[in-house]
């Protein structure tokens, strides 16, 4: 058979697939009562399942903040991408978790942390894809400066975030692993 037969039968396949679906009786009313049930426990358990507080996020963030800089400064790159990944999803995490919080009140923490985070995270994913220090050095900059900013919308100018001076946990080695042969 050529690719193209193959093609046009799996996606025959699929649109009859589809159309049983959408064609589906709705559930039984026993079943929508099951359904609705399930649905308030849900919700009864997203309510009652631990979330941190803003400052317990915001310490986990710090953490991977720094060490993405010293995986940064060692040229390290597989360790700089891994700790930005995780950096982005601890900011998702803060947003989903603190969409309104009261620090930020008229403004919502949801539009203002990514609008002063994703444009650096964006240069720093950059960076790391070009293995370039110098634009590391300064999409980092960016990103404190964006954190700084938010904390200073949050009415804590106290908290300046910066290039860290000395590895907060010394127990995570940057140096790249040496090439094996």
């Amino acid at each position: 058979m050529s690719k193209h037969v193959l093609w046009i039968a799996a996606f025959g396949f699929l649109l009859c697939g589809a159309m049983t679906v959408m064609a589906a009786p709705p559930p039984a009313t026993g079943d929508q009562a099951e359904i609705a049930a399930l649905k308030q426990q849900l919700a009864e358990l997203k309510k009652s399942a631990y979330h941190p507080e803003l400052g317990e996020q915001m310490l986990g963030i710090q953490i991977r903040h720094a060490r993405l800089w010293f995986a940064g400064q060692a040229q390290n790159w597989n360790l700089a991408a891994f700790e930005l990944q995780e950096l982005k999803e601890a900011f998702e995490a803060v947003v989903e978790q603190n969409p309104d919080n009261a620090n930020f009140q008229p403004q919502r923490l949801a539009d203002i942390l990514p609008a002063m985070t994703n444009g650096p995270i964006r240069q720093l994913r950059d960076a790391i894809d070009h293995n370039s220090k110098p634009e590391f050095d300064k999409a980092y900059d960016s990103l404190s400066a964006g954190c700084t900013g938010c904390h200073h919308i949050a009415g804590n100018d106290f908290l300046v975030i910066q290039r860290p001076t000395t590895p907060l946990l010394d127990n995570l080695r940057t140096a790249p692993q040496p090439a094996k042969k």
